[in-house]
């Protein structure tokens, strides 16, 4: 988790905004993505808390260039963060483990398959164990406030996995919304809510789409099904990501049923 990774990304921005505002159409991640980061080499870069070998390959940036998502794999090692963190971050891990503890010395172990949060002002040490690939996206590249009733270290300890996502989903009630029948539980937002982040469950579904904000969805059981207005066609099956720029237009389907982490960023 390199600070560099951001510190890159803002000498970059102009490139970025020009790529993400309106060239953008929906992208998978899925199993060619992590071919396409495997190819890159590592290199060393100093995050300011550590050294480390990595590569990273940001797929989005939003329009106001904080938010972004991306694609980052780095060999072990480790780093002591002693000032307070200034994003949210959120890995999904394709491969490897991290471990984290904080400053009052509560231990999270995360291994391939999970996700997690490291919130804005989180202090600690960060540890990856055994190299890592992992899918990333981040808010607050220009400026974000946490939620002042948000405990930070409960968000950070929360396991983004498939048996504790289904668990949860199975207790809850399915509801009619914009027309579908769904679940949906928010883990974390920021304080004026511009950015958050869940899980949500759908019934079979075909409807009209039109995004008026940024997502990244990423499907744990069942499949999406996804057209944009050119009816191209993308299937996002468990295991893969697909990112919704603002404006993307076109149909979407669930077969069958749906089980998805959803993140969303709205500055509107």
């Amino acid at each position: 988790m390199s600070i560099y990774i951001k510190t890159f990304f803002q000498s970059t921005i102009a490139l970025s905004l020009c790529i993400s505002s309106g060239l953008h159409g929906l992208e998978l991640i899925d199993e060619s993505s992590i071919d396409r980061l495997k190819s890159m080499p590592y290199e060393e870069y100093d995050s300011g808390y550590g050294l480390w070998d990595s590569a990273d390959l940001e797929l989005f940036v939003s329009e106001d260039g904080n938010f972004s998502i991306g694609l980052w794999k780095s060999k072990a090692g480790s780093e002591e963060i002693n000032t307070p963190y200034p994003y949210n971050v959120f890995f999904l891990l394709k491969s490897g483990e991290i471990k984290t503890k904080t400053t009052f010395g509560e231990s999270n172990k995360f291994v391939s398959g999970e996700g997690f949060l490291i919130p804005k002002g989180w202090m600690g040490s960060f540890e990856i164990s055994e190299d890592v690939e992992a899918i990333y996206f981040y808010d607050g590249l220009v400026k974000t406030t946490i939620d002042p009733d948000r405990d930070i270290y409960k968000d950070a300890r929360t396991h983004y996995n498939s048996q504790k996502i289904l668990s949860s989903m199975s207790k809850k009630e399915f509801s009619m919304q914009d027309g579908l029948k769904t679940k949906e539980e928010q883990t974390f937002n920021n304080k004026d809510e511009s950015f958050s982040l869940g899980f949500w469950e759908s019934s079979k579904a075909n409807i009209p789409s039109d995004w008026s904000y940024d997502e990244f969805m990423y499907v744990i059981e069942g499949q999406i099904i996804m057209t944009d207005e050119n009816g191209n066609s993308h299937e996002i099956n468990p295991g893969q990501g697909m990112i919704v720029p603002t404006g993307s237009k076109g149909r979407f389907i669930v077969p069958e049923g749906v089980v998805k982490i959803w993140a969303i960023y709205d500055p509107n």
